[in-house]
């Protein structure tokens, strides 16, 4: 919602009621009694005036409350229109969504999907409601607002700046990562496991939310080989982010390094990076320094839409990533297929260990774990042909070990005798895959057999 339209709704009441107040005044001062004021300034409202008195004021309110009149007839004609336009668009639909947004949000849905976009107005008539609000705040406020109205629906909302496993959990709602899912597309076009890069430098140069997020996905995808020496050069100035994750064990020869952006040696770190990764939209002069930097290496950076100032950049070799129509689509928002796997991968386990199967049931935690898991089985599937068996369960225990350093869990000994402690963030088996019990050894060998092949 823009600005003007914000302010508006605010001061509404008081232009609705303005005319009968300067119509009131122009009938006291008149010589009206303050009664037979207010109702001869409330008639004006319906070009109806019961007093003969005239002067300025009630004159300014005999032009301005029809005004208001007739808006507000319009007003609610608009509204009853866009409820029936909005219920012939679902009519005759079997999977009948409704996006709720304060800004332009074109989703790209199926063709048998029948999809509006009915901005802060919610419809309940729709079986599926995705909520992607500039702002989590916003978005979570309007979940909360119509909590009892969504109740056996299925919803969506999108959040891109609070981490989806921290938050209190919903019941019966699915979290769109938006940053999550456009580091996930990111290091999927890029594929370094199909590019034969076992010795690499990366740059991931930014101080968004999502220079975290990509980095935090490249640590769980980019896992194609047990010689491989992946260093990760993280030029941020984002203190909480270099705070919570510097000390991070790795569990491999993979390296992370981190600079302020004054740092002295970042541009010979970009010179000497075989990929640069931008995350932030920077003005114009310095990503042309990064640009020239770089030299042949590509670089890639976060663009939302086609013709921004980079795609004129002639030099090196630039690519765009996180691009709007690529990243809101139907696949990724509602994620059918890919929760579809993590729930196919819970329920494995739950059978098979006693765990809790019910998907909605689960904790944040739990959900995105089964979720980077089956993410991580088309990196395996990919690998399947070239690599042992032995080799992709290790990969996979090494991603499994990374989730939980990334998600704020260390090594220890639960005193209860139990693998974990969630409350205390602990795990026995956050340990070299050579130390795992047998048992745990084929649990990361039966993950991989399942994730690679849904």
């Amino acid at each position: 919602m823009s600005t003007l339209k914000k302010v508006l709704k605010k001061i509404l009441p008081v232009l609705i009621l303005l005319p009968l107040a300067i119509g009131t005044t122009g009938y006291l001062i008149a010589g009206e009694m303050l009664a037979d004021s207010l109702y001869a300034g409330f008639a004006l409202y319906f070009v109806n005036p019961v007093s003969d008195e005239y002067n300025l004021y009630v004159e300014i309110a005999r032009w301005t409350a029809p005004l208001v009149t007739a808006t507000t007839i319009l007003c609610a004609l608009q509204s009853v229109w866009e409820s029936l336009r909005d219920r012939l668009h679902l009519l005759g639909k079997k999977d009948r969504v409704a996006v709720y947004s304060d800004e332009q949000c074109d989703i790209s849905f199926g063709r048998d999907v029948g999809a509006i976009y009915p901005s802060e107005k919610f419809r309940r008539y729709a079986d599926s409601h995705i909520i992607m609000f500039s702002s989590d705040k916003k978005s979570l406020q309007f979940y909360e607002d119509h909590r009892e109205d969504l109740a056996g629906k299925d919803v969506y909302v999108g959040i891109r700046d609070v981490e989806c496993i921290l938050l209190d959990h919903l019941n019966k709602v699915t979290l769109f990562d938006v940053n999550g899912a456009i580091a996930r597309l990111l290091w999927k076009d890029i594929a370094l496991w199909n590019r034969g890069m076992d010795d690499c430098d990366i740059v991931i140069y930014g101080n968004s939310n999502l220079a975290g997020d990509i980095v935090c996905a490249g640590l769980q995808l980019n896992l194609f080989s047990l010689r491989q020496k992946v260093r990760y050069h993280i030029i941020t100035d984002n203190k909480p982010f270099q705070t919570r994750h510097s000390d991070i064990k790795l569990m491999n020869d993979d390296e992370m390094h981190f600079y302020d952006t004054d740092h002295s040696d970042i541009w010979s770190v970009i010179s000497s990076a075989d990929l640069v990764i931008v995350a932030d939209i920077l003005e114009a002069g310095l990503l042309q320094t990064i640009v020239v930097k770089a030299g042949e290496s590509p670089i890639y950076y976060y663009s939302q839409d086609e013709g921004d100032l980079a795609s004129f950049i002639s030099y090196g070799s630039l690519i765009p990533f996180g691009r709007n129509d690529l990243v809101f689509t139907d696949d990724n928002i509602r994620r059918k297929k890919l929760i579809r796997k993590a729930i196919a991968l819970n329920e494995y386990y739950a059978d098979k260990y006693g765990t809790e199967k019910e998907w909605d049931s689960l904790t944040g935690f739990l959900k995105a774990s089964n979720i980077s898991a089956s993410d991580f089985g088309e990196v395996l599937a990919a690998l399947s042909e070239s690599s042992e068996e032995d080799e992709l369960a290790r990969l996979e225990h090494i991603r499994w070990c990374r989730f939980h350093y990334l998600n704020y869990y260390t090594l220890g000994t639960p005193d209860n005798g139990k693998s974990r402690d969630d409350k205390r963030r602990i795990h026995k088996d956050l340990v070299a895959y050579e130390e795992l019990d047998p048992a745990e050894q084929l649990k990361d060998i039966e993950s991989i057999r399942i994730t690679r092949n849904l």
